[in-house]
Order: structure tokens, then C-alpha cells, then sequence
């Protein structure tokens, strides 16, 4: 099954995450600062990546900015799409450049998370820190 890193500093939010798509069998870390999701990131190897955009320490963007500055992964993160409660902002729009478009709302129902994962994993360019 699927490894996933959740980055979610609201711990109610990241334990709905975590535990519902625990239950449809994905193998599930999570991280609630920037500091730790740029670590676990670097490390790569996750098919898939929900990231908060606004976190404690390094901001989603920061993140993926970082990531991409660097050399190739040779385990790369196969798909990152980003969490946010924002309404359309200049980091929303900043955010889907660098996510290749991906983003979901923090505030989605356990069964339309499991939806958005499916075709995320689905669809999954090869490595979206090269793009």
C-alpha cells in the first residue's frame, strides 16, 4: 500500500487524516512543523504528500522551494499537494506552481479525503520536485 507523510500542525486535523486513510490500508507519518516535514521530505520515497502550507518553523512553500533548489532525490516524493484553510491568496496560487495544481482544503470530510488521495495517487507525475 501507499506510504503517506501528512505535515499538519493542527493535531485534531492530522489525527482525522492519519486514522482515517490508516483505515483504507495507506502506511501513514506525519510531521506538525516545516522542520521535520523538510527532513522526512528530503529523505523521499513517500508516493504521496499532504502539506500544510502554513506551518510553525518553514512554511509549506518554503518547503517545496527548498526541495527544488536541491538536487534530485534518488528515492524521490512520487506527488505533494497542499492542505489549506486559505481562500484564494498569492500563496494558494504560489503553492499550486509548485504542486503542479495540487491542493486541498483542510476542512474536508474523511470520505472526500480518501476520494482526493485515490486520484492524487492515480495521477502522480514522476517527481514533482524536477518540475
Amino acid at each position: 500500500m501507499a506510504k503517506i507523510l501528512i505535515v499538519e500542525d493542527d493535531k485534531s486535523l492530522q489525527e482525522v487524516y492519519s486514522d482515517t486513510l490508516k483505515a483504507e490500508g495507506y502506511e501513514i507519518d506525519t510531521a506538525d512543523d516545516g522542520e521535520i516535514a523538510l527532513q522526512k521530505m528530503q529523505q523521499g520515497g513517500w508516493d504521496l504528500v499532504l502539506l500544510d502550507i502554513i506551518l510553525p518553523k518553514i512554511n509549506g512553500i518554503d518547503i517545496m522551494e527548498r526541495l527544488k533548489s536541491q538536487p534530485p532525490l534518488p528515492n524521490p516524493n512520487k506527488c505533494v499537494v497542499f492542505l489549506t484553510n486559505l481562500d484564494k491568496s498569492e500563496e494558494i496560487d504560489k503553492g499550486l506552481q509548485l504542486a503542479n495544481g495540487y491542493l486541498i482544503k483542510s476542512q474536508i470530510t474523511p470520505g472526500d479525503l480518501v476520494q482526493e488521495v485515490s486520484f492524487y495517487l492515480s495521477s502522480a507525475p514522476a517527481n514533482p520536485q524536477e518540475s
